[in-house]
Formats: structure tokens, sequence, C-alpha cells
């Protein structure tokens, strides 16, 4: 009995050390371009998976004023593929507002999208990757 519990116990440190390692978060640097000053607030929102980028339920959001043209946070994510975007809420309203053609009418940004057409609700395209060698990740905001 007791060599069975000496066991399981290492065998849950040993677990837990793995998964500890694996979820330990990195400090990541993001900076939010294009920001028009008291144009709304600033959310960064971030999605780990498609289900939740497509339902536009984020897994994690921020909130930020917009009293800069620039701003700069540090996240914390653990590693893995995510897709970020960024709004600047013009209404207050909370959430992006789409016009005809399902055209964004307020600013926005997102991970790999550079301002060249409407960005993609494809999680695959727009992911990005973050991992020890992701230091600072870029996002201008754009009008449509």
């Amino acid at each position: 009995m007791k060599k069975t519990v000496i066991f399981l116990i290492l065998v849950f440190a040993f677990y837990g050390l793995c998964f500890s390692q694996a979820g330990n978060p990195l400090t990541i640097t993001v900076e939010i371009t294009n920001i028009v000053i008291n144009g709304g607030n600033i959310y960064l929102t971030i999605f780990s998976n498609s289900e939740s980028f497509v339902k536009e339920d984020p897994e994690i959001a921020y909130r930020f004023f917009a009293d800069h043209t620039s701003l700069t946070k540090e996240i914390w994510l653990p590693r893995g593929e995510y897709v970020l975007t960024v709004i600047q809420d013009a209404n207050n309203n909370r959430i992006l507002d789409y016009g005809p053609l399902e055209i964004p009418k307020e600013l926005i940004g997102m991970s790999n999208y550079f301002g060249h057409g409407i960005p993609s609700r494809n999680f695959e395209k727009q992911k990005i990757l973050i991992d020890e060698k992701t230091g600072k990740i870029v996002i201008g905001l754009y009008k449509f």
C-alpha cells in the first residue's frame, strides 16, 4: 500500500511538472498602431482556436484607452497558436460593428493582417505562433 501511494505521488508530480512547463506563460509585447486619439476604447482580444474565433468569443480580452496614436502592452500567453484582434470601438458598444456585406465600420487590426482587403475570418490564415522566439507583435488599425 505504501509503495502504491508513493508511486501515485511520483506519477502525479511528473505529470504536474510536464503540464506546468508546457503551460508556463511567455511575456509577449503587443504594439498597436494607427490609433485615433479619443476615437473610442481599444479592445485587444485573443483566440486560441477556430471555434471561438468564428463565434467572436475570445478567451482573453483587454481594454485600453485611446490617448495616444500607438500603445505598447506586455501580455502573458502560453506557447501555442493564436489570433489576436484589435478594434477601436468608436461608439463604445464593446463590439465590432459591421456595415453592408459584413465590412467592419470601425478600425480593426489582426495578427497576420497588414491592411490589404478585408481581414479573413479564417483562424488558420490569421493565426500566429507564440513561442520563445516571439518577442513583439505589431498590429495596425485600419478603416475600410
